[in-house]
């Protein structure tokens, strides 16, 4: 009995696992630093209080697993700032439409119009006799009307502010005149504080497109995150800052790669853990989005109490990394550092 018991546990444990996998179908990549050339105009028209602007350049790159290019049929970039004083004031591409037909299309409409009459008519009168008469008449009249007529159009590329315009969207649809693979370049302008030097951006990219055959309804197929360190053009030493933050958040990426099956072991000790996880009658050792948390959400308050099960080298490489994280987020030069946003960054749907 116990050992049937033991089994359904594990089999159920499988179960889940399985139902709630899956791979990626697209691999997407972007710069992790991006330059921010001043752009600042005499007289241009300004949304915050002493503040310019900047402009910088995402190029985002797709590239889709084989067979997967005829299912996904779109993809969008979301950029948010991490502050409150750091909006935007242009992107580009804008919203854009395509078609097919080169040019306006002509329409031409014919019509014809005929008409008859016949008439016939006999009369008598006293003494005379009788008479008749015919008389037919035909008229036709042929008239074309030409117009011209706009191609349909289709959307290829969409574009808008996000949160109060803290961030920016672009959404790339699959056309016959738009490839989604490759690279693509999405400028943006930030209005920043006059004492700018840097930043960091996060940046949540999603494809969607059909599953399978049966269902012939889109859906999210993958979602990928990053943070972009932005930086001050001709500023080397907030370059070195940046430039340093990204080493030092590839390091943590490494290590937490690395201790991976450990984090597990500790934060599921036995099956039975992680089937209650699932249910959510447990809740495990380590949080499972610590990581997460530490690199995605603005600030460097984390509770290091919940991560007292991670190897210690973990715990090292974290603080280390909290560290440059402060760093760079003290350089975009927010009148009051405290106002940093708080409120969670806008997940898309779950797959």
């Amino acid at each position: 009995m116990i050992r049937r018991f033991i089994f359904t546990i594990l089999f159920a444990v499988c179960f889940v696992s399985s139902a709630f996998g899956g791979s990626d179908r697209v691999a997407f990549d972007v710069n992790p630093l991006v330059v921010a050339r001043d752009v600042t105009q005499p007289g241009l028209l300004s949304h915050l209080p002493n503040s310019r602007q900047v402009e910088t350049q995402l190029d985002i790159s797709a590239l889709f697993s084989p067979g997967q290019e005829a299912q996904i049929t779109e993809y969008t970039v979301r950029v948010l700032s991490r502050h409150e004083d750091v909006q935007v004031a242009d992107f580009s591409p804008r919203t854009e439409m395509v078609s097919d037909v080169v040019g306006p299309m002509q329409i031409v409409q014919d019509s014809d119009r005929n008409r008859e009459a016949a008439i016939r008519g006999i009369g008598g009168y006293p003494g005379v006799g009788t008479v008749q008469g015919y008389a037919y008449g035909h008229d036709r009249n042929h008239e074309t009307v030409a117009f011209e007529k706009r191609a349909s159009m289709e959307l290829a590329t969409a574009s808008g502010t996000l949160a109060r315009r803290r961030g920016v969207y672009f959404k790339v649809k699959q056309s016959t005149q738009n490839t989604l693979e490759g690279s693509r370049p999405f400028r943006i302008v930030f209005e920043v504080p006059k004492d700018w030097r840097a930043d960091l951006l996060d940046v949540a990219i999603e494809a969607v497109g059909i599953d399978s055959n049966a269902n012939k309804r889109p859906r999210i197929l993958s979602v990928h995150r990053f943070v972009v360190a932005m930086y001050q053009e001709f500023d080397d030493a907030a370059a070195q800052a940046a430039t340093n933050y990204m080493k030092q958040q590839r390091r943590l990426s490494y290590f937490a790669n690395n201790y991976a099956t450990t984090i597990e072991q500790r934060s599921f000790p036995t099956p039975l853990h992680k089937l209650g996880a699932k249910l959510d009658i447990y809740q495990p050792n380590i949080p499972q989005d610590w990581f997460e948390a530490i690199v995605h959400q603005p600030g460097t308050k984390y509770p290091m109490m919940k991560l007292s099960y991670l190897p210690v080298d973990l715990r090292v490489e974290i603080l280390n990394y909290l560290d440059h994280k402060e760093l760079i987020e003290s350089l975009s030069g927010t009148t009051d550092f405290s106002r940093v946003a708080t409120q969670p960054i806008p997940q898309f749907a779950t797959r």
